[in-house]
């Protein structure tokens, strides 16, 4: 049964004969049915992991998030073959070979990220969970601050209080540089109200070189005890 065949089959008596009276109801149903599909197709237009495009820039709007990220990608300059980010000499003989200008030492070394659809969607579900984040450490009853940065850097992070109301994030060094970036610019690491984070540094869980109390840490290396734990290796601050 269609929806204009439910409201020409509520005519009173005295219409159901009538072409006219049937006619216009099925107009005035048509219309009903289109708007009826139109809010009917919300659910699935704006479900965070179906939507696209201009829907998945209004699920940004709402929840605070931008699609451009500044001061993100690495700017292409001039510079030497092991750095990917760079080019060397222009050719006048082939033009086809990539050149790039050289970088002033006063000028930002990023440029602007615009997010695809993929990437902008991850970073829309970080806010959520930011948002929806307590200021707990660690909890059993609540979205934790470590919860968060789980979610966010996909179990390849974690996080320390430094007891001076300062935070420390631990990012593997397998995590992309230029989204670990784009996380921090978009105000994406959870953390309590007049707290900062004071340092940001590559270094995964038992790897790095750390004191006692930092339970994802080594301490020094002994050469003449092979069998003691290995030493671990020197963080790099990144942000």
């Amino acid at each position: 049964m269609s929806f204009e065949s439910e409201y020409r089959d509520l005519l009173i008596k005295q219409y159901w004969q009538q072409p006219k009276a049937t006619a216009e109801i099925e107009l005035q149903a048509g219309t009903w049915a289109r708007v009826f599909d139109w809010l009917d197709s919300f659910p699935d237009e704006f479900d965070l992991d179906l939507a696209t495009g201009d829907r998945l820039d209004i699920i940004g709007r709402i929840v605070g998030l931008p699609r451009l990220v500044p001061f993100v990608l690495d700017k292409i300059a001039f510079g030497f073959a092991e750095n990917p980010n760079a080019r060397g000499f222009d050719d006048k003989f082939m033009a086809l070979v990539g050149s790039a200008p050289f970088l002033d030492k006063f000028e930002q070394p990023y440029t602007t990220l615009q997010l695809n659809d993929n990437d902008y969607r991850f970073f829309i579900k970080a806010k959520v969970s930011r948002n929806a984040g307590s200021g707990f450490m660690v909890s059993d009853t609540e979205i934790s601050i470590q919860d968060v940065i789980n979610t966010t850097f996909d179990g390849a992070a974690y996080v320390v209080d430094k007891q001076n109301m300062s935070l420390a994030l631990y990012v593997s060094p397998i995590y992309d540089l230029q989204r670990l970036r784009a996380v921090q610019r978009l105000g994406l690491l959870p953390k309590p109200q007049g707290v900062r984070y004071d340092i940001i540094v590559q270094a995964a869980p038992g790897e790095t070189f750390g004191f006692s109390d930092n339970p994802n840490a080594l301490g020094f290396a002994n050469k003449f005890d092979l069998a003691a734990e290995p030493g671990g290796r020197f963080a790099i601050k990144v942000i």
